[in-house]
């Protein structure tokens, strides 16, 4: 007697840790539950195999009313091509320059030599190095912009310069041979930056082009190497490569203005000054411990919380530390932290319970990513440091696009396997529930039966037919499940449904 089925195509990230430790290029998968039960798991990619989100992200959608909880497989959006500033360099660095004219100034450099400053696609400047981060503060009531550099060099720009011009004054501490920790954080007038040996330096206030020898303070609660600064609230968080430690502006009259906050010192590091991110009132970064090992770590109201799970910190070990970069962006209202470890990209979507997903694409051009919300421009940028074009990439909401760069990236769901207690399953029919689209979206249903060792193509269907069913499905003992769709269309799934039978054995 055949019955009804269904297996819902959302869940948690997860594949097993047990098979070999490649880094796996593959396109990803998706998650499941078989008649209301949940086949939930681990969360990483050493292997190609159990449950997987490629291009495609956990989605809740709450009923206020009845308090009914729906959950939707859906796929990202694709990077368009905004402009094109410096064609045939990388991008490395991404801001909206909120602070001058109407807000909505996207800032870039390219150039992974020698870097250009551009604002649109016209130039502010060239510098020396690589610029690693474009910043913003005021000096006095000046807008401007400063830019750290790959090679301990720092430069700024404003209106009144027109131009990016370097810091020169003998007292900044890239002037005195020594190395710079990552980027500047802004506080109170002041502009500080962090070297790798931990000293905290900062600027004469309100300005960018005077600096005092005497101007520091030490970040030496644990004997670490200095990595970056990060503004977090009212205060700075000085990470090194096993600590980070908190700064405030105690308005101290000689030397620095700076002092520590001794018992906010947190045992845990930070891999690199490109692996960290914002969100909000939130810190993310990818830190390290003296125990050993890599996690995704964020710092907010609540304190310290570990946000990846150890098999996704087990593929970031994989990929080592020197090939992690982080950053952060909002679509859809739903906040994601992308870590791009080697050739994977894990996404995190906070609102979803801090829900991983992979994305990837024929190039990565998300390296650095920067958004606006300002009167009717809700958009997200991007700069890509794999893609030669020189461009800048763009999500904007009132133009949403499936492709990336005009090509076409595949979402994929792949399922964990189900099983019926070793009784033979004969698959009747199968049929895709979720939105119906406007446009032809073709999307191919497969199927593995030996452990995702092969897969059979059962067939393809569309998702803008009423409904997308496929008849004769075959029979096994157990399953896993494997849709693709790269269609320039929306796809957001409920479930795989359909009609079975059981055997007897």
């Amino acid at each position: 007697m055949s019955e009804r089925f269904s297996i819902a195509l959302a869940g948690s990230y997860n594949t097993r840790v047990s098979e070999t430790n490649t880094l796996s290029s593959a396109s990803g998968i998706v998650g499941l539950g078989v008649v209301g039960t949940m086949i939930v798991g681990a969360t990483v990619q050493s292997t190609d195999k159990d449950q997987r989100f490629l291009n495609c992200y956990t989605e809740t959608v709450m009923n206020s009313y009845t308090g009914k909880r729906t959950l939707y497989c859906t796929k990202r959006p694709g990077w368009a091509a905004l402009n094109t500033p410096a064609s045939g360099n990388i991008g490395t660095a991404i801001m909206v320059w909120t602070g001058q004219g109407t807000g909505t100034k996207v800032i870039s450099a390219f150039g992974g030599t020698n870097s250009t400053i551009y604002d649109s696609t016209a130039s502010l400047g060239a510098i020396t190095g690589k610029a690693t981060k474009i910043t913003e503060t005021f000096v006095g009531t000046t807008a401007t912009l400063v830019i750290s550099s790959s090679d301990s060099t720092a430069w700024y720009y404003d209106v009144a310069t027109g131009a990016a011009t370097k810091i020169t004054d003998a007292d900044f501490p890239g002037n005195a041979s020594l190395t710079l920790a990552g980027t500047f954080a802004h506080l109170d007038g002041y502009a500080c930056i962090l070297d790798t040996a931990g000293t905290l330096w900062n600027s004469d206030l309100n300005s960018m082009t005077a600096w005092t020898a005497t101007s520091s303070i030490a970040a030496n609660s644990y004997p670490d190497k200095g990595v970056g600064l990060v503004r977090w609230r009212d205060k700075i968080m000085a990470m090194g490569s096993e600590s980070t430690q908190f700064f405030y502006n105690a308005g101290n009259p000689t030397g620095s203005p700076l002092s520590r906050i001794e018992s906010m010192t947190l045992r845990v590091g930070c891999v690199a000054a490109d692996a960290i991110a914002q969100v909000e009132d939130a810190v993310y970064w990818c830190g390290s411990s003296p125990q050993g090992g890599l996690s995704i770590y964020e710092y907010g109201g609540a304190g310290l919380k570990t946000i990846s799970k150890p098999e996704i910190d087990r593929i970031l070990v994989l990929a080592g530390a020197a090939n992690i970069s982080m950053t952060a962006v909002k679509i859809y209202g739903r906040n994601f932290i992308i870590v791009n470890a080697s050739s994977v990209t894990f996404v995190c979507c906070i609102e979803e319970n801090y829900a991983w997903h992979e994305w990837n694409s024929t190039v990565r051009l998300w390296y650095k990513c920067a958004g606006v919300s300002s009167g009717g421009t809700q958009v997200v940028y991007a700069v890509s440091d794999k893609a030669t074009t020189g461009k800048v990439y763009t999500v904007n909401p009132s133009s949403i696009v499936y492709q990336d760069d005009g090509g076409a990236f595949t979402a994929r769901i792949q399922t964990s396997k189900l099983g019926e207690g070793g009784r033979r399953v004969f698959w009747e029919e199968v049929e895709l529930l979720g939105d119906q689209q406007t446009a032809a979206s073709t999307t191919t249903i497969a199927y593995s039966d030996d452990d995702y060792q092969t897969y059979t193509t059962l067939g393809t269907v569309d998702l803008s037919a009423s409904r997308p069913r496929l008849h004769r499905a075959g029979s096994s003992y157990r399953r896993a499940w494997a849709i693709t769709n790269a269609a320039n269309t929306a796809m957001r799934l409920e479930a795989l449904i359909g009609r079975r039978s059981m055997g007897t054995g």
